[in-house]
């Protein structure tokens, strides 16, 4: 598979050029990579475990050089980062320029991610950080975790080829009371199965004024939750007919302005 210069531009000087097919990474070595903490290393030991998560997994077909996306701005090869903050922050700003080809490619690393630290001690052994900009990762830790399992809000839509998709709201594990998280799941309602990928989106981190509608989405799932509401903002702009939704694409292509949201609920 080929795809010919990618040009990632925007407000985190993300940059990727994936004219070359993907490698076959199932022949990293296991050994040690499973010690590597995706929170606090390098760009290479990052790239070993996504190659090695891809290789036990086929699902993970992401190619190579689409891992360059989640190169912070100013990268240093030598220093280390947060690439499970940085992955989130490339994913949603991949929906944000209308770039969905990549998108796409973020959302199998982003799952490869998911999956790595479900399986390896970090999961259980290393602390949670709420997304900051990028020098600010170690500034902070949680010290409550919220209710994951308890849904902000839900709705139904087309989901093109997919059938009826239920969209799902829920706390994401490092969301604290001053800085919320929303994760946001999604379920074929036909096939009966969750989809693969889900979206972490930070609330404050919004661009309100052109905001995707599945931010669009979790931000009034959240403010409905605060203001004892359920089901309510989102469902209220559907019935308007305001926007049309025929499909899951249509979450990420088109946008709502939140500043009328604001200025009429919140």
């Amino acid at each position: 598979m080929y795809r010919n210069d990618f040009l990632f531009s925007s407000h985190l000087n993300y940059q990727i050029n994936a004219a070359k097919p993907a490698e076959d990474g199932s022949d990293v070595a296991g050994k040690d990579i499973t010690d590597i903490n995706l929170r606090k290393c390098t760009f290479e030991d990052f790239s070993n475990a996504l190659l090695y998560e891809r290789g036990l997994n086929p699902d993970f077909s992401f190619m190579d050089s689409s891992l360059d996306a989640v190169k912070p701005s100013e990268f240093v090869p030598e220093n280390t980062y947060n690439f499970v903050d940085l992955a989130d922050y490339a994913k949603h700003t991949a929906i944000t320029i209308g770039n969905m080809s990549l998108f796409s490619e973020l959302q199998k690393i982003a799952s490869a991610i998911e999956s790595f630290m479900k399986n390896t001690a970090q999961a259980a052994n290393t602390p949670s950080h709420v997304i900051r900009t990028f020098d600010d990762y170690n500034n902070f830790d949680i010290k409550s975790q919220p209710a994951t399992m308890e849904e902000l809000g839900s709705c139904v839509i087309g989901g093109g080829n997919e059938g009826a998709i239920k969209i799902a709201a829920t706390f994401h594990e490092s969301s604290t009371g001053e800085h919320p998280i929303v994760s946001i799941r999604f379920y074929s309602i036909n096939n009966r199965v969750y989809l693969t990928n889900r979206d972490i989106i930070g609330i404050d981190n919004i661009y309100k004024a052109n905001a995707s509608l599945i931010e669009a989405f979790a931000y009034m799932s959240y403010h409905d939750y605060i203001n004892n509401h359920f089901n309510y903002s989102f469902d209220k702009l559907l019935i308007s007919d305001s926007i049309e939704i025929d499909s899951l694409d249509d979450m990420y292509n088109k946008h709502y302005d939140l500043r009328i949201y604001d200025k009429l609920y919140a």
